[in-house]
């Protein structure tokens, strides 16, 4: 029997390929704010610094009170690259979470993105009827690193101990939030913006180069030895 109940995906860069939208998109929002030179290169750097995290907490440390026209600003610009360019699921992650499913798990989507971003994406990818429970920070309190996303996919899907809880993820961010969360199984991702040092460095258990390779660490047998 599979100790563990709920597996918690992160979106871009874990299930869903990024391709490059996040920084796109920021990149036409600070050019809409008139934002160049030098403070262009480090407020680029801090987003990629900062990959996972709630995009309002990320334009609060960057830009104080033009947050919430940055953000504004950004999630327009997200929808509509992400429709010039297109999205994709990372090949096998629908296989993967459907056949978590069908063993009986729970799975769970959460995204630093807003809800409306969110479901717009869900949309463009047909993964409407893939997951039990999808959360943005808005539905839960704060963003990552704050484990308050996983707290509330728990808590819904009523898992028994938060040491059944898997957390999957490509940023050092979402390894944070999987260990304040308390999650048993902590699982980075290459195919997003973190390398392995960094993730390891924040919590992770196992470094896949996919999800595509997750239901092999879900179905290790336990050590037997004594």
């Amino acid at each position: 029997m599979n100790k563990f109940e709920l597996v918690c995906f992160d979106m871009a860069g874990t299930t869903m390929i990024d391709s490059g939208l996040v920084l796109e998109s920021f990149r036409r929002t600070i050019d809409e704010l008139g934002v160049s030179g030098q403070e262009a290169v480090d407020a680029e750097a801090y987003v990629v610094e900062t990959m996972g995290q709630s995009k309002i907490e990320v334009f609060t440390a960057l830009f104080g009170d033009r947050a919430s026209a940055a953000n504004e600003s950004f999630e327009l610009h997200f929808v509509d690259t992400a429709r010039d360019f297109g999205v994709r699921g990372i090949p096998g992650a629908r296989a993967v979470v459907e056949e978590l499913r069908s063993q009986g798990l729970k799975v769970a989507l959460t995204t630093g993105f807003s809800p409306l971003t969110r479901e717009v994406l869900i949309e463009e990818l047909g993964w409407s009827d893939l997951f039990d429970l999808r959360v943005s920070p808005a539905d839960a309190g704060r963003g990552r690193p704050a484990p308050d996303m996983l707290l509330w996919c728990a808590l819904r899907l009523a898992v028994h101990s938060m040491d059944s809880l898997v957390v999957v993820g490509d940023t050092a961010s979402d390894m944070q939030a999987g260990e304040r969360a308390g999650a048993g199984l902590l699982v980075g991702v290459l195919s997003g913006n973190d390398d392995e040092e960094r993730l390891r460095a924040n919590g992770a258990d196992e470094v896949l180069d996919s999800v595509a390779e997750l239901l092999a660490v879900l179905e290790e047998p336990e050590d037997s030895s004594v």
